[in-house]
């Protein structure tokens, strides 16, 4: 009697945890726009914009990360007043592998700025600036496009 209880008991039990899990889950989606654009001291993830895939560079995003060329970093995205960005940009093909050589047009813009726009051929590199601080508290935002396939990144961050 006892072993026909304790059979009862453990098939109950196996039933249970069966109708508890997930008959089928969706695998949670990962966002391959960001996975690559964090740099040393450069903050989350930026926005993107893909770039077509018919281009004839071949780019279908770029990776941006700013960091603090001069300026003291106080918290994720949030610099002082006398803040001076780097700015790193790598544009990727559709197998987000990197797109080497001058076959680009990418133009760095800071927005809310007298900044002029960068230009370069360039689908890869960094840029730092010896002057042209950010010496008032607010959002910024700086933008890279390369204007070959349209593909687009940027990245806001305060100063306070």
């Amino acid at each position: 009697m006892n072993s026909k209880l304790g059979a009862a008991l453990l098939a109950a039990t196996a039933a249970t945890a069966v109708v508890a899990a997930p008959a089928a889950a969706d695998p949670a989606p990962i966002d391959f726009g960001s996975l690559f654009q964090h740099g040393p001291q450069g903050g989350g993830p930026a926005p993107q914009q893909p770039g077509n895939p018919t281009s004839r560079n071949g780019v279908s995003s770029i990776t941006l990360t700013v960091g603090n060329w001069f300026g003291k970093k106080q918290g994720p995205d949030y610099y002082s007043k006398g803040f001076a960005p780097s700015v790193g940009w790598s544009a990727r093909d559709r197998s987000n592998a990197i797109v080497k050589g001058s076959g680009c047009q990418i133009e760095i813009a800071f927005p809310g700025t007298s900044y002029p726009t960068k230009k370069t051929a360039n689908c890869q590199g960094s840029i730092g600036f010896n002057s042209n601080y950010y010496r008032n508290a607010g959002t910024y935002r700086i933008t890279v496009v390369d204007r070959v396939s349209g593909a687009s990144a940027s990245k806001s961050f305060r100063i306070g």
